[in-house]
């Protein structure tokens, strides 16, 4: 599912109506009925229920004259205001505000504080109040009377009256998802065409509630000239490797977890483990020697071996690089050297991304394909750019090192953005707040070399590996709780979120994928 800003909304829009495919006023009916429409899947019948309409004077107001009209013609006790100049009103929007009249909804309009106060005295209690004040076309912030019913609305929310954004929260950016002074709280927010940005990017995702994209009928065909993408379960099931009958554990992939050191076995470990969850069917780990008796008891059907390091990377399919290994100088030179002379692909966290600090440019000389997985500390000592400031600019920040490196990277948060090298970006919906603890880095690292070692391109694993990993957090919340969320908790997870994800494919009427096989290990994968 495409992830627009608001200029790639309004190139959708123009495409469509351009094309022929549907007019302006085609699009704004669909958009209203469908806020209507989400209102009834979200909340059950509007029949009887007292609903505020607060629109601004643009377009987006256009979308709550439609909305207003369909909530009366289900029964609800609607009020319609329009804050700001009638005269204002034009277009598309202008013929739904006439339109009103001939359902006996004529719009209240109010120009000051006072009168917008004095309408919400109608009711002592209003049951729904929509926000149509400015949508994902607005620029700017909240001003004078739109201001004034952004805060009427943040008031009814504290009073209980559910709050229906359309299309975007007001106050809420749509491309960064900063927020002004005052926004909307919204209980559900229903967005027409694609989602935005804005919606997943913190901090307003906390301000959209529950998200609902209304199909408009946009001339999707140019979608493709539109890089970032929101992960869905349809789109991420799709992606699971079919095993073939005939398997087995040499034939699904041989995975090498490289890492440890005194102290921080458990990281070696977890990912371990996590690459043994997710369908791995071999895998070791190579540790120091020191550390060989502690991973035997710590690793029952994974294997730890101490021999000669870079003769039994050619054994593997996809090689871990980092969980644990320390910054120690002699650690970091062991990575830099792996990373040059394997000719496996690699998955790169922690320690092994730390050994290029001050000098990330050094990935892009690395003969094979890899996946980088760093959280914006380790982003920070890649490429120097201040955490905030990379929090900042999440999305693209993320496409634009991607393909100075010639890597997938995965760049973990809330919400972790996967890129391929090519700047092809996949934001992750999965995931929650209880997965911040030690170790799911890990878990994350060994889910995706498993999904590698069975064949999927690096870009494939890596964001379906992503959208698992917080899948499996999030039922393992869901049955544990946040609090106390521990990665031992993800990994027990991982086959139920795999199985969730298998019946969904079985169930798609889309073509099922033929049976993937790891590639030969006598051959060398390049750089694309």
């Amino acid at each position: 599912m495409l992830l627009v800003t608001a200029e790639e909304m309004r190139r959708l829009d123009r495409a469509t109506i351009e094309g022929g495919h549907a007019s302006g006023e085609t699009l704004m009916e669909r958009a209203g009925a469908g806020v209507v429409e989400a209102m009834e899947r979200r909340f059950g019948t509007q029949l009887g229920m007292r609903v505020l309409v607060l629109c601004g004077p643009g377009n987006n107001g256009g979308d709550g004259f439609v909305a207003a009209r369909h909530l009366k013609a289900r029964g609800a006790d609607v009020q319609a205001v329009l804050l700001g100049d009638p005269s204002r009103v034009a277009g598309d929007a202008r013929a739904n505000l006439e339109r009103l009249a001939a359902c006996d909804l004529v719009p209240i309009a109010v120009a000051t504080e006072a009168d917008l106060e004095r309408v919400l005295a109608n009711r002592d209690q209003w049951d729904f109040a929509l926000d149509a004040l400015l949508g994902t076309g607005a620029r700017g912030l909240p001003e004078g009377i739109v201001a004034a019913g952004v805060q009427a609305l943040r008031s009814l929310d504290d009073a209980g009256t559910r709050v229906v954004a359309v299309d975007l929260p007001t106050g809420v950016n749509a491309d960064t998802g900063t927020v002004a002074r005052r926004a909307v709280r919204a209980d559900l927010t229903v967005t027409f065409g694609a989602p935005k940005r804005g919606q997943f990017l913190f901090p307003g995702r906390a301000f959209v509630g529950s998200l609902e994209v209304v199909d408009l009928g946009l001339a999707m065909d140019v979608a493709g000239a539109f890089p970032v993408s929101l992960a869905t379960a349809t789109d991420m099931a799709a992606l699971l490797p079919a095993r073939d009958p005939r398997a087995h554990k040499g034939s699904v992939g041989r995975v090498l977890v490289i890492g440890g050191s005194a102290g921080l076995t458990g990281a070696v470990a977890l990912a371990a483990r996590a690459a043994s969850r997710a369908g791995a069917g071999y895998v070791q780990a190579a540790v120091p020697r020191s550390l060989g008796d502690v991973l035997e008891v710590k690793l029952t059907e994974e294997m730890t071996f101490l021999e000669p390091l870079l003769a039994r990377i050619a054994a593997a399919d996809v090689v871990t690089l980092g969980s644990g290994l320390s910054r120690h100088g002699e650690a970091a030179e062991l990575a830099r050297r792996v990373a040059r002379e394997t000719e496996r692909r690699l998955v790169i966290d922690a320690d092994g991304l730390n050994a290029f600090e001050g000098h990330g440019e050094r990935l892009r000389e690395l003969r094979v394909e890899r996946v980088l997985t760093p959280h914006l500390g380790e982003m920070h000592r890649l490429c120097g750019i201040d955490p905030a400031a990379l929090e900042a600019r999440r999305i693209d920040a993320a496409r634009e090192w991607a393909e100075r490196w010639g890597s997938v990277l995965v760049l973990k948060g809330a919400p972790t953005v996967t890129v391929s090298a090519k700047g092809i970006a996949t934001v992750n919906p999965t995931g929650n707040p209880g997965m911040a603890t030690a170790g799911t880095g890990d878990v994350l690292t060994g889910t995706i070399a498993a999904l590698l070692a069975q064949g999927l391109s690096c870009y494939d694993a890596a964001r379906l590996g992503v959208y698992v990993h917080g899948m499996a957090g999030d039922i393992a919340a869901g049955e544990k709780g946040q609090l106390g969320l521990t990665a031992s908790d993800l990994l027990e997870a991982l086959p139920t979120a795999l199985l969730a994800l298998t019946r969904l494919r079985a169930e798609s009427p889309a073509p099922q994928p033929a049976p993937t096989q790891p590639p030969a290990r006598s051959q060398r994968a390049e750089v694309r």
